[in-house]
């Protein structure tokens, strides 16, 4: 039989690579979590530092001195949150503890069903992100071919992956005629997208640049990319090149003012 210091040694192993899979595990849904709301780079970056009040009430006094202009989009969020859960934060409040720990935003948007959540908190708490392009709807069961209005929702890196992967997938079976067409209609969508979302990026960095506001820059920059689609489809001599929706848009106008966020 085995040695009885043999089964330990392997029961010792097991037990170690089942705790790394499991650490592994959290690190990867730590990953894909949606951050959540806080005012910590604000209050690192303007209230801290000699002289300076750092009592809660000092830091929330220096915050809201800051104006929403100022503040980042997720400290707006965290504040807004603060004052819209003011009972479930407060005295004998369902986040009461969590919120004296630093721990508001997790006890409120993870922890707490939101059935014990007052009507007014629910509405102040960060919109959930909405399902959206390639993996998020159309291969959330699996990869499948889409059909020509799905690809047209697709942008960017999104769109060059599925590409990558049709042709994969077809190789020499697929009908070159129909190929060619497909292709071209591809390459003129990816041209426009790229002039779209210059000129958006055009006019978010113009509005950052007069000192507009993030909300301020995010409509310049919807403007444009609406403006550009629509004038894109309109000169299309070959008509192939169909009218972008909605959601590709709002893709559009989020790659220009991240653009122009990232820049120095």
């Amino acid at each position: 039989g085995t040695p009885p210091h043999r089964g330990a040694h392997r029961r010792r192993r097991t037990s170690y690579l089942s705790m790394l899979l499991k650490f592994a595990l959290l690190i990867l849904s730590l990953c894909h979590a949606a951050p959540l709301p806080s005012c910590e780079s604000d209050t690192s970056s303007h209230c801290l530092g000699d002289g300076a009040d750092l009592s809660p009430e000092g830091i929330e006094a220096c915050l809201q001195a800051l104006g929403e202009a100022g503040r980042s989009a997720g400290c707006n969020a965290y504040l807004s949150m603060l004052a819209g859960c003011g009972a479930e934060i407060g005295s004998g409040g369902v986040c009461a503890e969590s919120h004296m720990n630093g721990e508001t935003a997790a006890c409120l948007v993870q922890r707490t069903p939101e059935e014990q959540l007052s009507e007014g908190c629910r509405a102040a708490l960060p919109e959930k992100e909405e399902a959206k392009g390639l993996y998020g709807i159309y291969w959330k069961d699996g990869k499948r071919e889409l059909d020509e209005d799905e690809v047209g929702e697709l942008v960017g890196d999104e769109l060059d992956t599925y590409l990558r992967w049709i042709k994969r997938k077809k190789g020499k079976k697929t009908d070159r005629g129909k190929e060619r067409d497909y292709a071209v209609r591809t390459a003129k969508k990816a041209a426009a997208s790229k002039q779209i979302v210059a000129k958006a990026e055009e006019a978010a960095r113009a509005a950052k640049q007069a000192g507009e506001g993030a909300k301020a820059q995010q409509e310049a920059a919807m403007k444009a990319a609406e403006a550009a689609a629509a004038d894109a489809v309109a000169t299309d001599m070959t008509k192939t090149l169909k009218p972008f929706t909605r959601s590709n848009i709002k893709a559009f106008a989020a790659q220009a003012v991240k653009q122009v966020k990232d820049e120095l």
